[in-house]
C-alpha cells in the first residue's frame, strides 16, 4: 500500500473517532476527540514522510 492511501485511511479513521465523539459512551468526549485528534497528526506524519508504515 503506498504513502498516500495509508494516509488517507489513518485520516479517516481519525476523523471517525473525532465525529463519533458525542455518540458513544466508552470514553469521554474529550479524550475521544484528543485521541481522533493524535490519529490524524499521525496521518499527516505518515503522508510527510516522516514515519514510514
Amino acid at each position: 500500500m503506498n504513502q498516500n492511501l495509508s494516509s488517507l485511511l489513518i485520516g479517516l479513521v481519525g476523523a471517525a473517532i473525532t465525529l463519533s465523539a458525542y455518540s458513544q459512551t466508552f470514553i469521554s468526549p474529550a479524550q475521544c476527540v484528543a485521541v481522533g485528534l493524535l490519529v490524524l497528526m499521525f496521518g499527516l506524519l505518515v503522508r510527510e514522510g516522516l514515519i514510514s508504515l
